[in-house]
């Protein structure tokens, strides 16, 4: 077995790996946001309508993989910090067998939805009918493929392999725009666009294929499915599946709720700001997919170790954006003015100052996070988010009815600031050993939080400035000086006044 087991002190590979995984999302979408235009007027509105619907639906039916790709990264990584390299190849193929089931299963049923839908449900033109259900039916036929490709890609992240899986993610990622730009120079048939799609996939499955091989040769030969493994992909997975469609929920729930009881103007106003100011949480979830393999091996062996990780990462993120965000609260005003005029920025800069504020807890809140999953406990976070919907949704309700769209930033906040405080103590009561946090690093950040309010309240914009640039430089930097030194791979560093 050619995979080393990783070695979740390096500083160096901790950063590294979050900046393959930061590159592997921002250059694809800089592709996007060339070729979208050029896509709209090759294809025209109607059919880039259609290829938009195609890029959402192959996005939604990758819910189809039941969290089996991060079930993978989990346990691959729990086989490698044990040493148990011969039960891999089992784990893979039983895993590889259960998606490629599953997402035959969502293939069939997007074939027979096909003509329903586009002739039934979707307002599209009679002439373009004809069209949208072969293109649909190319999208079902990549769907399999999609699935097996991401369990090959969790099995990269639990062997640590993210430079080789996002230089594999980059191209891929990039042709989902320029395969179909390159058909459309000859030809706006969706079909043949769609098809285009299918051969990207295909070149991704085969990619992580050959990848997966070279760092675990045995692989190549193929496995019969294990009905032990089934129960612990099924048992890990099917929770994360249970975040992963609650946690949309309560992403998109916001505007709908504004639509309904308000128009679509106030859901402009508040969509706008959440769109721009919740594109920060790239860097977080960039973090949270190296340590999640990081936290999954360590907590097969020391959870203290693993919890000395966490609370560095936490000092990293506040380190990291903090200063982003306190200037985006201190001059949201004027951004907004010069971006999208005056008009739009008295309706919108409180909804981003709140925004803000619950997004820089949302960020740090991606670590415990990770680190209950990395330990075992997706239950516990899909239970937490089944509870917290109803009652975010009342709070919602209310709050729409008592401040309109600021009540629904303010409503938002609130649930990620409660959620992170919940994360935090599932990440005590899941480390054995006691996980207790430096009562500088809680002292930092309530600092932070406090600084926020008192920036948007100056008045005078020199003195805004000034103050902003002052918390900007000084709380980073003593977090950073305590928590994110060299000594990060060493827990003893971490001591400190605790908390909890």
């Amino acid at each position: 077995m050619s995979a080393a087991a990783p070695h979740a002190g390096q500083r160096r590979s901790l950063v590294g790996n979050t900046l393959w995984n930061l590159a592997g999302t921002f250059l694809p979408l800089l592709v996007g946001l060339a070729a979208v235009p050029l896509l709209l007027r090759a294809l025209g509105i109607e059919r880039f309508g259609l290829l938009s619907l195609i890029w959402m639906l192959t996005g939604y039916f990758g819910l189809l993989d039941l969290g089996f790709g991060r079930a993978l990264t989990k346990l691959v990584a729990e086989h490698v910090g044990h040493e148990r390299y011969g039960d891999l190849p089992a784990l893979v193929w039983t895993a590889l067998w259960l998606m490629s089931a599953f997402g035959a299963a969502g293939s069939v049923a997007l074939v027979l939805a096909a003509e329903p839908v586009v002739r039934g449900v979707l307002n599209i033109p009679l002439p373009l009918q004809q069209e949208a259900v072969g293109a649909i039916w190319f999208l079902a036929l990549s769907v399999p493929v999609a699935i097996a490709a991401s369990g090959l890609r969790g099995v990269m992240e639990g062997l640590h392999l993210f430079k080789l899986a996002n230089l594999i993610r980059m191209p891929l990622a990039a042709l989902t725009f320029l395969a179909p730009l390159a058909v459309s120079v000859f030809t706006p048939d969706l079909l043949l666009v769609s098809a285009s799609l299918l051969v990207v996939r295909l070149l991704g499955l085969v990619a992580h294929w050959i990848a997966c091989v070279r760092a675990m040769p045995e692989l190549a030969r193929p496995r019969r499915p294990d009905r032990v493994l089934f129960g612990l992909l099924l048992g890990f997975g099917g929770w994360l599946t249970v975040t992963n469609v609650v946690g949309p929920l309560m992403i998109y729930l916001d505007r709908f709720v504004i639509g309904s009881i308000s128009d679509l103007a106030a859901v402009a106003y508040y969509a706008t700001p959440y769109d721009l100011v919740t594109k920060l949480l790239f860097v977080p979830i960039a973090l949270a997919g190296v340590l999640f393999p990081m936290f999954s091996g360590a907590s097969a062996q020391s959870r203290g170790a693993s919890g000395a990780l966490m609370t560095g990462s936490l000092a990293a993120v506040f380190a990291v954006l903090f200063p982003v965000i306190i200037f985006g609260v201190a001059f949201a005003r004027e951004g907004l003015a010069l971006w999208l005029g005056d008009a739009f920025a008295s309706n919108s800069f409180r909804v981003l100052q709140w925004l803000a504020a619950g997004v820089l807890v949302n960020s740090m809140a991606q670590v415990p996070f990770t680190y209950v999953q990395g330990a075992g406990r997706p239950d516990w976070i899909a239970k937490l988010h089944l509870l917290e919907l109803p009652l975010y949704l009342l709070g919602l309700w209310w709050m729409l009815e008592v401040a309109g769209i600021v009540g629904a930033a303010i409503a938002w906040t609130l649930r990620v600031i409660i959620d992170a405080l919940i994360l935090l103590r599932m990440a005590q009561r899941v480390t054995t050993s006691g996980l207790r946090l430096p009562g500088r690093l809680v002292l930092a950040v309530a600092l932070g939080l406090a600084a926020l309010p008192g920036v948007a309240l100056v008045e005078n914009m020199l003195a805004r400035a000034s103050v902003s640039a002052l918390c900007a430089l000084a709380l980073p930097a003593l977090v950073w000086r305590l928590f994110c030194s060299p000594k990060l791979s060493s827990p003893a560093s971490l001591s400190g006044p605790p908390v909890g």
